[in-house]
């Protein structure tokens, strides 16, 4: 069996919940700030996130954005650098993409890989993977790895079978000789979806939306899947800052509701 990454653990960890108490009441308080609103490119900014040349008072500095080319928010997050795509307020979730991803390279690769949450989640207490109703998980997980020895089974893509612009994948950083190469995309993350002659090389996460229930992809769709990105919620953030701890419930009509029968001030 492949050794290196505690999948399945780390995973769990990762994204456990704190649970909610059975009574709650509606929070009054403001969960946004008086500053006016900023925009890079089509991302409109405003609290939670900043920009760096922001007044200091606005926005949280663990959310500060910095305007690539005038046009391009970008976060520095879990020790890497991601473009942000799209941050919905209504449902406190943001949408960000791998630097090392381009749209018109079918082969570039991520540069950092899922262990990186691993190792910087833990102080980021203010993160989700999961939507305020703790049943909603934001995304799926791509595992990419090198093999021994050929492997055959439709649940594994391999890599160097795609085509682009007349190049092997072989080419991609993410290839490497004499190692067989293949990605899987599963909901949740396992070492027994790792064959015995593999061993893992990157995991990432991915909400791009199921086309279908088919479990074969194709190079487009893994491409597809990483240039989307994958989401995370702040909603643990505005549970803490309203109600005084986490344990809370959002509502997109009646607002945040504070557990446990106290209201935040």
């Amino acid at each position: 069996m492949a050794r290196g990454l505690t999948l399945s653990a780390g995973l769990t960890a990762f994204i456990a919940l704190v649970l909610v108490h059975e009574t709650y009441c509606t929070a009054t308080a403001n969960v946004t700030d008086q500053c006016t609103p900023s925009v890079c490119g089509n991302i409109n900014i405003s609290y939670p996130f900043r920009l760096m040349t922001d007044p200091k008072n606005c926005g949280d500095s663990r959310y500060e954005l910095w305007c690539e080319k005038n046009d391009t928010a970008v976060l520095s997050i879990f020790g890497g650098k991601y473009y942000v795509k799209e941050i919905n307020y209504r449902a406190h979730t943001f949408r960000i993409v791998d630097s090392g991803i381009q749209n018109e390279n079918y082969f570039s690769s991520p540069k950092y890989s899922l262990y990186r949450f691993w190792q910087y989640y833990y102080p980021r207490n203010d993160l989700s993977l999961w939507l305020p109703d703790g049943n909603t998980y934001l995304n799926r997980i791509m595992i990419f790895m090198s093999c021994e020895k050929p492997v055959n089974t439709p649940l594994y893509l391999n890599t160097s079978t795609c085509i682009y612009n007349g190049e092997y994948s072989s080419n991609s950083s993410i290839s490497h000789s004499k190692r067989y190469k293949y990605v899987k995309i599963r909901e949740e993350m396992s070492l027994k979806d790792v064959k015995d002659s593999c061993k893992v090389e990157q995991t990432v996460m991915t909400s791009w939306p199921l086309q279908n229930d088919s479990p074969n992809i194709s190079c487009t769709e893994v491409h597809n899947q990483l240039a989307y990105g994958f989401r995370l919620s702040w909603h643990p953030l505005i549970c803490e800052r309203i109600c005084g701890w986490r344990s809370c419930r959002i509502d997109e009509l009646k607002g945040v509701q504070c557990g446990g029968g106290k209201t935040g001030g």
